[in-house]
């Protein structure tokens, strides 16, 4: 096999692995995804999936995270028992 073989090889491989880690970190989180218990875990899970966190607030009945995601601000509500994202809107 040529190098240039090998160069056309390796350069298909490595857009196809580019565009496999953008659409994972790119991934909307969408009511009834558990994100996470702790504002830690949260978080992470959060930045893992794109958004820019501007608050997270802990309330007794809720958890609530508000982000920015290309643009758009939200307020993502996290129930603090189960950890699962209860609700999306507009911030």
């Amino acid at each position: 096999m040529t190098s240039a073989s090998h160069l056309a090889k390796a350069g298909v491989l490595a857009s196809t692995v580019f565009l496999s880690l953008n659409a994972i970190a790119s991934a909307e989180i969408r009511p009834g995804d558990k994100i996470g218990l702790t504002v830690s875990d949260i978080a992470k899970s959060l930045e893992n999936s794109g958004y820019l966190i501007r608050e997270i607030e802990v309330k007794t009945d809720r958890i609530e995270a508000e982000v920015t995601l290309e643009g758009e601000k939200l307020e993502i509500k996290i129930d603090p028992q189960s950890g699962q994202v209860t609700r999306i809107e507009d911030d």
